[in-house]
C-alpha cells in the first residue's frame, strides 16, 4: 500500500511535470497500476482481519465506504479546478494530496501471513482454478465485472456526453460527485439491506435498476434530470462491488483470500482495458446515445445471471 500510494501519487503529478499527450497517458498507465497493487493489499488486508463472517462484512462495508466517499469528494473539486486552474494543476493537487494517506497507511497493522515463510515453496498452478473454489465464485466476478462496466462507461462517455448539452466541467464535477455520492448512500445501508433482504435480492435488483437508467439516460438533456437519472445510477451501482467482494471473501478457502481476491481483481483491470476498446468503436457506429443503450441492455441481461448464496453456505 505504501508504494502504491507513492507510485500512483507521481503518475498524478506526472501531466505537471511532462504536458500533452505523452505525460497524459504516461499518468493513466502508472496510475492504474499503482492503484492496482494498493487496492490488492488493502482487500487483503480487510479480508484476513476476522474469521466472523458478519464482522467481515462489516469491515468490507467500512472499506467501501472509504471508497465511496473518495468518490464522492474527488470530482467535485477536481472540476472547479481543471477548470479556473487547468487541469495540469488539478492533476497535482490530486497528487499530492494522495500522499496524505501515507500517514494513515504506515499505522496498519503489520499483514502475520507475510511474515511466514514456507519451507517447501508452493507449486505454481493455473490461476483459473480459483473458480473452482465455489461453484458461486464465477457469479462474484460478474458481479464486479458488470458493476465497473457500468461506472466506466458512465465516467468516461457521460462528461462527453454533457458537454455536447452544452454542461461546463463545474457542473459535470458536480453531477458526477452526486453520482459518486449515491454510492455512499448506498453503502451506508449496505448492512440492513442486506440483513433485510439478503445478498441475492440486493445485487439483481441494484445491477437491474442501473441498467434500466442507463436505457432512459439519453432521453434527458435537462441539468437537474440528468443529475437524478446520475444519482440513482449511482445508487444502484454502489452495492455492487462490495457485496462482490464480501462474496469473494466468503466463498475462498482459508489461506486463499489473497488468491481469489487477485483473480477477481485481474477480471476487473481486463474489463477496464477491454470495454473503452470495444465501446470506442460501438460510439463510432451509434454514436453516444447508443453506447448507454448498449451499457444498460448488458447489466439487464448480466443481471439475470448473479444469483449468489445469501450465506456462506
Amino acid at each position: 500500500m505504501l508504494w502504491g500510494t507513492l507510485i500512483a501519487s507521481f503518475g498524478l503529478i506526472l501531466p505537471m511535470l511532462l504536458p500533452g499527450r505523452a505525460g497524459l497517458y504516461g499518468s493513466q498507465l502508472i496510475t492504474g497500476s499503482a492503484f492496482t497493487f494498493f487496492i490488492l493489499a488493502a482487500q487483503k488486508t480487510v479480508g484476513t482481519q476476522s474469521s466472523n463472517a458478519w464482522v467481515r462484512e462489516q469491515k468490507v462495508a467500512v472499506y467501501s465506504m472509504g471508497v465511496a466517499l473518495g468518490g464522492f469528494f474527488g470530482p467535485i473539486p477536481a472540476g472547479f479546478l481543471g477548470e479556473f486552474f487547468g487541469y495540469e494543476r488539478a492533476f497535482l493537487a490530486l497528487g499530492l494530496l494522495m500522499l496524505v494517506a501515507l500517514f494513515f497507511t504506515q499505522r496498519l497493522p503489520a499483514d502475520p501471513a507475510a511474515q511466514v515463510v514456507s519451507a517447501t515453496p508452493e507449486r505454481r498452478s493455473n490461476p483459473l482454478q480459483v473458480l473452482a473454489y465455489h461453484q458461486f465464485m464465477g457469479r462474484a466476478f460478474l458481479i464486479s465485472s458488470l458493476v465497473l462496466l457500468g461506472k466506466d462507461m458512465y465516467v468516461a462517455y457521460f462528461p462527453i456526453y454533457a458537454v455536447d448539452k452544452g454542461l461546463s466541467a463545474s457542473v459535470i464535477g458536480i453531477i458526477i460527485g452526486l453520482h459518486n455520492g449515491g454510492g455512499v448512500v448506498m453503502r451506508s445501508l449496505l448492512l440492513p439491506l442486506t440483513r433485510h433482504f439478503g445478498k441475492n435480492r440486493v445485487v439483481i435488483f441494484s445491477i437491474l435498476g442501473s441498467g434500466a437508467l442507463f436505457l432512459v439516460l439519453p432521453l434527458f438533456q435537462d441539468p437537474i434530470l440528468l443529475t437524478l437519472v446520475s444519482l440513482g445510477i449511482g445508487l444502484g451501482l454502489g452495492l455492487g462491488q462490495p457485496l462482490s467482494m464480501s462474496t469473494t471473501i466468503a466463498l475462498s478457502p482459508v489461506g486463499k483470500i489473497g488468491e481469489t481476491l487477485g483473480l477477481r481483481l485481474s477480471f476487473n483491470r481486463l474489463t477496464q482495458v477491454v470495454t473503452p476498446l470495444g465501446f470506442g468503436g460501438i460510439v463510432l457506429i451509434t454514436g453516444l446515445t447508443g453506447t448507454f443503450t448498449v451499457v444498460g441492455a448488458i447489466l439487464l441481461l448480466g443481471s439475470l445471471r448473479l444469483s449468489i448464496p445469501d450465506s456462506e453456505t
